[in-house]
């Protein structure tokens, strides 16, 4: 897939192109075989709708989770995982009037409810913008905390604006005040996205800071401005009491920025303007000294410094590993991605009990033969960035496209999604073993029987992974 898959425009389906997500419930064997080698097994073949989000654990150990179908009638719904894959079910599946297209995770807050976002608001809703959530473990009292204002058709060159954001699709976070602090990726006064809060309760909803306005011509691709457009990933508190968090495009260079807000919207600041794409022939990369286009949000590594991947750039053109450190100012690059261990880095990195980063690629990759492939990987690294390791390269059948930030269960398992791929066509929640356990999950497709459909087609897979790679990209 060609590296500019990321830069393309969002491509909204039909309402009613896609139809409900068939997680049925089944008892599946484990199995129980263990080797020294890394082993991925799938916990749930998504069928029907996609997650782009990986779960949280819950307070009883199940994972909960979103998936998205953007279907008017049925937008989108809350799944319980049982950690073995034994069992998953719908926890509650969104109305017409609870909003659609929960693209981003969910938030287990200190009051030990779930909190999420839709990107839409309700299908009946004219300019429709996206909401705020609220629900119990057990599946009771969702609630609707907060609707984004609709939009209206921007005179500027600027997206549709409106005062209070639209289109949110990052994991909220909890700061230490109890608020809850997000990014919505449009709208605002400029089109251009904001930072919000709100309270636990619904009430307080503030914008904290509205994106600047477009100072580019409409011809001009990528599009810039002094501070950012469309943020996409999650914000970060830091130990310096200020939010960092990034934009996917914009900046003096428009290929994205890291700034900084504290938690009153005081103090915006730009720490980082990624720098301009260039190269040498028509025929060759995309390159830059950084990387660009940073799609997922920056992660505290409890050393100083924050992490984070930028999905296009750097030295080969196919992303980075990057740290930067807030009180010295300093950005270093750790590590440049070449394509067959992985390309375009799409989710947060994790920061794992064992001192190191983890994080996906949502493509590239090799086959058990060697060679190349575009179903993304599975990496760790180490902060200072020494031994760089591609520990899993997708293979189609089991997943493709991953994203999201890692989830860690103890210290050799993990939980993650690919977006596309696996047995059902649709993604999957998978585990990763670093000691080579594998377990059998729910992979049913939504037959009676728990044994699946055989592979993807290639066809049907690469169109799969076209919407996928394309689904956080903003329009330009």
């Amino acid at each position: 897939m060609p590296s500019t898959s990321r830069l393309m425009p969002r491509a909204v389906a039909p309402a009613a192109s896609r139809c409900l997500l068939a997680l049925i419930a089944a008892l599946p064997a484990a199995a129980f075989a263990q080797s020294s080698t890394p082993a991925v097994s799938t916990l749930a073949a998504l069928s029907g709708s996609q997650t782009y989000a990986a779960p949280v654990l819950g307070p009883d150990g199940a994972l909960y989770g979103v998936t998205s179908t953007i279907n008017i009638v049925t937008g989108g719904l809350v799944y319980r995982l049982a950690v073995d894959g034994s069992k998953i079910e719908t926890l509650y599946q969104m109305k017409v009037e609870d909003g659609y297209s929960p693209f981003g995770g969910l938030l287990l807050a200190s009051d030990g409810k779930l909190y999420g976002t839709t990107s839409l608001g309700a299908a009946n809703q004219a300019g429709t913008t996206g909401t705020v959530f609220r629900l119990a473990p057990d599946g009771t009292g969702f609630t609707v905390l907060y609707r984004f204002q609709s939009t209206t058709t921007s005179n500027s060159i600027g997206g549709p604006v409106n005062t209070d954001g639209a289109n949110p699709e990052a994991e909220l976070v909890e700061g230490s005040d109890g608020y809850l602090y997000g990014v919505a990726r449009t709208g605002g006064p400029n089109g251009n996205g904001t930072v919000f809060k709100l309270g636990k309760d619904g009430t307080g909803f503030t914008v904290l800071h509205a994106f600047g306005a477009t100072t580019s011509e409409a011809t001009v691709t990528p599009p810039t401005n002094a501070d950012g457009i469309g943020p996409l990933g999650a914000l970060v508190q830091a130990p310096d009491g200020y939010f960092y968090g990034t934009t996917s495009r914009g900046g003096t260079t428009g290929y994205g920025t890291i700034f900084r807000i504290r938690f009153d919207g005081s103090d915006f600041g730009l720490v980082r303007n990624f720098p301009v794409l260039t190269q040498a022939t028509s025929s060759d990369p995309l390159i830059n000294a950084d990387g660009a286009v940073p799609l997922a949000g920056l992660t505290d590594g409890q050393d100083g410094r924050l992490y984070g991947v930028a999905s296009a750039g750097g030295s080969n053109g196919l992303g980075t590993v990057f740290a930067y450190d807030p009180v010295g100012g300093v950005f270093t690059v750790l590590h440049n991605f070449d394509g067959n261990q992985g390309a375009q880095p799409s989710g947060e990195l994790l920061l794992a009990q064992d001192g190191k980063l983890y994080g996906t690629t949502s493509t590239g990759g090799t086959n058990d033969k060697g060679s190349a492939t575009l179903f993304g990987t599975i990496f760790s690294i180490a902060r200072d960035g020494t031994g760089f390791t591609s520990i899993h390269s997708f293979q189609g059948s089991d997943g493709s496209s991953p994203s999201g930030r890692l989830l860690q269960l103890n210290p050799t398992t993990f939980v993650g999604i690919t977006q596309a791929g696996g047995r059902c066509s649709q993604g999957t929640v998978y585990q990763l073993s670093l000691t080579g356990a594998t377990t059998k999950g729910v992979t049913n497709c939504g037959r009676k029987n728990n044994n699946g459909g055989g592979g993807v087609a290639p066809a049907l897979l690469l169109v799969l992974l076209a919407a996928g790679l394309a689904r956080r990209a903003t329009a330009r």
